[in-house]
């Protein structure tokens, strides 16, 4: 291990003890509990005092926040796993009747699109059948305009309604599905 020592940024030569110190610190066995001649030299080498002192401060670092951190009950941490593991099969399983719902509901509208669509033609003519058979009932021209024009107000009102029975339903169904 070369350390880069401060000052002019010169590197300092390498020590075969220098791997020993790091072992003996890392160990906690430094500077009571290891060979005698090993602490002698690294008292008399630069690199092995200066490798010496920052494993110390490495080693106090990495005890203090060993110290700090609280580790989970095994409990805990299974009974996690198993609520995260159910929640994510549950999304899983969910996901493609989502998208059935949302095909469904393209396939709805499109229907009753179509409906629309081929009904539509044919309310002028119903307008005026009921027109000319609201003059024959009613001799004057303008009561029949205006019976013509509440008939014709009214079917718009049916068709709208119509719409609205039947996509309410579907509409409160896709809302509720997802609870």
């Amino acid at each position: 291990m070369t350390l880069f020592r401060q000052g002019h940024g010169a590197q300092a030569p390498d020590c075969p003890h220098e791997q020993h110190v790091v072992n003996a610190v890392l160990a906690g066995s430094w500077p009571e509990r290891c060979d005698e001649n090993l602490v002698t030299h690294a008292a008399a080498c630069q690199t092995c005092k200066e490798v010496a002192s920052v494993s110390i401060l490495l080693r106090e670092d990495v005890d203090s926040s060993r110290i700090e951190v609280q580790v989970p009950a095994a409990g805990q941490v299974w009974w996690r796993a198993a609520v995260r593991a159910r929640l994510e099969s549950t999304q899983a399983a969910t996901r493609p009747i989502g998208w059935m719902h949302a095909i469904t509901a393209a396939m709805v509208a499109g229907v009753f699109l179509a409906i629309v669509t081929a009904v539509w033609p044919m309310v002028p003519g119903v307008l005026q059948t009921l027109r000319s058979a609201s003059a024959e009932f009613f001799p004057s021209t303008t009561v029949a305009t205006a019976i013509a024009g509440g008939l014709a107000q009214t079917v718009l009102i049916g068709v709208v309604a119509a719409a609205l029975l039947l996509l309410a339903p579907l509409a409160v169904y896709f809302v509720l599905s997802d609870d």
